[in-house]
């Protein structure tokens, strides 16, 4: 019911003189969507991973979703751009850019978790066997590095 009453809304403003030129350019970029995702000028891997930006003065921007997808898509712009002009596009050049998150980064609006700690914990019976080698060491390089071990493990 609800996509009944949409329609009509979007037909009737669509007969809006104001909003003739606005329809018609979301109608054209539908439409270069669609050729787009038919004629696979993108690759299935890069077209999950941008978007159609504006169209103007015959040129068609691309929204990548990271610089990894734009570098991509910058490469084979050439050969997008003929599989777009074979189609019948009065297009003359693509340009593409990084698109911005709509809603900040996605990384900000995931709460952090505790990161656990990368020190190993070394249990009772390992701290009393090191702490009985170093012990039994004679002075040394080696028994330095274990009482320094040792100390850092007891403070933890």
């Amino acid at each position: 019911m609800a996509s009944k009453k949409l329609n009509l809304y979007l037909h009737a403003i669509g007969r809006n003189s104001e909003y003739t030129a606005l329809f018609n350019h979301a109608l054209q970029l539908n439409k270069i969507k669609h050729m787009l995702a038919e004629s696979a000028a993108i690759p299935e891997h890069l077209a999950k991973h941008c978007e159609l930006g504006p169209l103007s003065r015959s040129r068609l921007t691309l929204l990548a979703a990271n610089a990894s997808v734009a570098a991509r898509l910058k490469h084979m712009a050439p050969s997008i751009l003929q599989k777009i002009q074979k189609k019948g596009w009065q297009i003359s050049s693509i340009k593409v850019q990084i698109q911005k998150p709509a809603f900040g980064n996605c990384a900000e609006s995931i709460p952090k978790q505790k990161t656990r700690s990368l020190k190993p914990k070394i249990s009772s019976t390992g701290l009393k066997s090191l702490n009985r080698l170093a012990l039994s060491l004679p002075d040394s390089e080696l028994k330095t590095s274990i009482r320094r071990l040792l100390k850092k493990s007891s403070v933890d």
